[in-house]
C-alpha cells in the first residue's frame, strides 16, 4: 500500500467534506433550466425573487424549444441576463461547463436524447419521469449513476409516500401498487388512440366517470407523457414491480375541479395483507395540466436536490 497516497486521498476527502453543508457544497448550486413553459418560468422567478431559493441556487443557463417565451420574459424582467440563454441544447455542458445540476422541465424526449450526456457531466433533475418508461433510458441512467458520482433526482410531487414505497420495493415486500388519476377531460393531453376515446367521451351527455385506460404504467406513459408523471414516479419507487407491473388507471370526469390521485399499496399477507390507501385532491381549473399545489411541491423537491452522490434519489 502506498501510505503517502492513501493519506493524500484521505486529506482530500476530509477537505471536500469540510466544504459540505448537509451534504451539499456551501456555495450556490449552478443550475441549468431546460424548458421555459409555465413551470420553468416559475422556477426562474423563484430563483430570482425568493430569498430562500436564491440563497440555494443561481442560474447558469436557460433553454427552450422556441425563443419567443425567453425573449418576452427578458423584456419584462430587467434582472434576466442574456448570457444565460442557451440556443443549442447539445452544447449545454461545453458552453456552460460550470453547471452543477440540470433541471429538465420540458418533455420526456429531452431525457431520452440528452439524459446520458447531462448525467455524465453533473447532477440531473428529471421533471418528466415518463421518459423512464423507455426501458433503455432507465437502464442507461441507472447504470451511469452506479459508475459516477452524479445523482438523478426524481421529484415525488403528487406521489405521497414515495420513500415508503421504495423501502417496501427494496425489501421485496411490495406486492401490488395501483395509481388512479382522475381529471377533467380538458386537462388531459393524450396521444392516439386514447385521444380518440377522450373526444368521443366529451361528446357524450354523461356526467359519470369514464375510464380511459387501465393497465401497466409502461404502456400509458407514451400516450399521456404530460399527464402521468406521478404514475411514472410510482413505477420507479416500486422498482421490484417496475413499469410493467405497477397498475395505472386514468379516469376522465367532467364534474371535477381538481386533479385526484388515489394510491393503493398492497404488501404481503394474503387475505389479511398490509395495505395503505391514500387520496390527494389538488384544486385545478378545467384545462390545467398542472394543479395549483404542484408548483410549490416541485419547488420544494428542487430545494432537496443536489449533492447526494450517485444513484436515483426521490425528493
Amino acid at each position: 500500500m502506498n501510505v503517502k497516497r492513501e493519506l493524500q486521498n484521505t486529506s482530500t476527502l476530509n477537505f471536500c467534506k469540510s466544504l459540505l453543508v448537509d451534504g451539499v457544497m456551501s456555495d450556490k448550486v449552478k443550475v441549468g433550466i431546460v424548458g421555459f413553459g409555465n413551470l420553468g418560468q416559475f422556477l426562474v422567478d423563484q430563483i430570482l425573487t425568493n430569498k430562500q431559493v436564491s440563497n440555494r441556487f443561481e442560474i447558469c443557463f436557460i433553454w427552450n424549444r422556441t425563443s419567443d417565451k425567453i425573449t418576452t420574459y427578458f423584456k419584462e424582467n430587467p434582472s434576466f441576463k442574456t448570457e444565460w440563454i442557451l440556443e443549442d441544447l447539445s452544447k449545454a455542458c461545453t458552453q456552460f461547463p460550470s453547471v452543477q445540476m440540470i433541471v429538465e422541465v420540458c418533455h420526456p424526449s429531452i431525457i431520452e436524447q440528452y439524459g446520458v450526456q447531462f448525467l455524465s457531466h453533473c447532477d440531473l433533475f428529471v421533471g418528466s419521469p415518463t421518459a423512464f418508461a423507455n426501458n433503455k433510458v432507465e437502464k442507461d441512467l441507472r447504470d451511469l449513476c452506479n459508475q459516477c458520482l452524479h445523482g438523478c433526482y426524481i421529484p415525488s410531487g403528487a406521489l405521497w409516500g414515495a420513500q415508503d414505497i421504495e423501502k417496501m420495493a427494496t425489501l421485496n415486500s411490495l406486492k401490488e401498487l395501483t395509481i388512479t388519476m382522475k381529471k377533467h377531460p380538458s386537462s388531459l393531453k393524450l396521444e392516439p388512440p386514447l385521444s380518440e376515446k377522450l373526444v368521443n367521451f366529451e361528446q357524450w351527455d354523461d356526467d359519470k366517470e369514464y375510464v380511459i385506460y387501465e393497465g401497466p404504467v409502461r404502456e400509458l406513459c407514451p400516450l399521456a407523457p404530460n399527464n402521468v408523471n406521478t404514475m411514472a414516479c410510482a413505477a420507479l419507487a416500486g422498482h421490484n414491480l417496475g413499469f410493467d407491473k405497477v397498475k395505472a388507471r386514468l379516469v376522465a370526469d367532467k364534474r371535477l375541479e381538481a386533479h385526484v390521485i388515489d394510491i393503493d399499496v398492497v404488501g404481503p399477507g394474503g387475505d389479511s395483507c398490509f395495505r395503505v390507501v391514500t387520496q390527494r385532491i389538488n384544486p385545478a381549473k378545467a384545462g390545467a395540466v398542472t394543479g395549483n399545489a404542484t408548483y410549490n411541491s416541485f419547488l420544494s423537491s428542487l430545494l432537496q436536490a443536489y449533492g447526494r452522490g450517485g444513484g436515483f434519489h426521490f425528493c
